[in-house]
């Protein structure tokens, strides 16, 4: 196992920490948690910037804000869908991102798309509709919000990309917390619960503090090794997903709807297999 293929699989397991200390503290609203992340990430953003004597505000200011607004609402419709679904079914739904930055890219970009990666897409959204109709805790509106989460985070990982020759990832995370925090802010103060338990308040804190070293790990991992060989570790989340839901929020599947979840995961497989076969194509030639 090469470090970098070590770093995927240690964002991997974090962020799947993460989901699960969502859906574990459901006494607490989506906003609410979304702040607590916001602030440490804040903070760990802001001294580590000040530290290399990186400008916060960055360059890009436009894109970067437009980043945080996506990224933000993104965020919100993932917790969301985390706090009332079950975690594998938002957690594989949500991993058709590449197909939807395909999308955005040739939207915005204009970059090509290949009609067998529509029809990968079109394989995924079978299997989405299954999931639909067969797993009755998949109401309509978390199936929503959870696609939702997966166009938005499209939109917003397609803006880093722009971003990536203007400004350093830390500002690029910095102005995304720093927009979440301020949007949150109203509905933690207005409808939210204080944690009056030592060990919610450093669950909460921990939310951020484990997704922020996530991002960090995630980033080795593509600065250490080539995309195609990290980005199958990074869909081992999905396993994941579904073995702590099962462990340890005795959520339950039934047939039709692993199917489903199974035909979701094959269209995302045949997609990424198709990108590394082209990339590799186009080396060689």
């Amino acid at each position: 196992m090469s470090k970098g293929m070590g770093y995927m699989l240690v964002a991997t397991v974090l962020f799947s920490v993460m989901q699960v200390l969502v859906k574990y503290l459901d006494q607490y609203p989506f906003y609410e948690l979304i702040f607590f992340r916001s602030i440490v990430s804040i903070l760990i953003c802001f001294v580590s910037l000040r530290k290399m004597k990186i400008p916060v505000l960055g360059n890009n200011k436009k894109l970067l804000v437009l980043r945080g607004l996506f990224g933000t609402a993104s965020l919100c419709c993932f917790f969301y869908s985390l706090k009332h679904a079950p975690m594998g079914s938002v957690v594989t739904i949500v991993n058709i991102k590449p197909f939807l930055i395909l999308i955005v890219g040739y939207l915005l970009l204009k970059e090509k798309v290949s009609p067998i990666q529509i029809f990968f897409f079109l394989i995924s959204f079978l299997g989405i509709v299954m999931v639909k109709e067969f797993d009755a805790e998949m109401q309509l509106i978390p199936l929503l919000t959870t696609i939702g989460a997966a166009f938005f985070a499209a939109i917003a990982h397609t803006i880093v990309r722009m971003l990536r020759t203007t400004d350093h990832p830390l500002v690029i995370i910095f102005y995304f917390t720093v927009i979440a925090g301020p949007v949150v802010l109203p509905f933690t103060l207005m409808y939210g619960k204080l944690p009056l338990e030592l060990i919610d308040c450093l669950l909460l804190l921990s939310i951020g503090m484990i997704t922020h070293f996530a991002q960090y790990f995630l980033t080795k991992a593509y600065q250490s090794d080539q995309v195609s060989r990290v980005s199958y570790f990074y869909y081992l989340g999905i396993v994941f997903a579904i073995l702590f839901g099962v462990m340890i929020f005795d959520e339950s599947y039934s047939y039709n709807t692993i199917y489903g979840l199974v035909i979701i995961v094959l269209g995302i497989v045949l997609n990424v297999l198709y990108t590394v076969s082209k990339k590799s194509s186009m080396v060689g030639g």
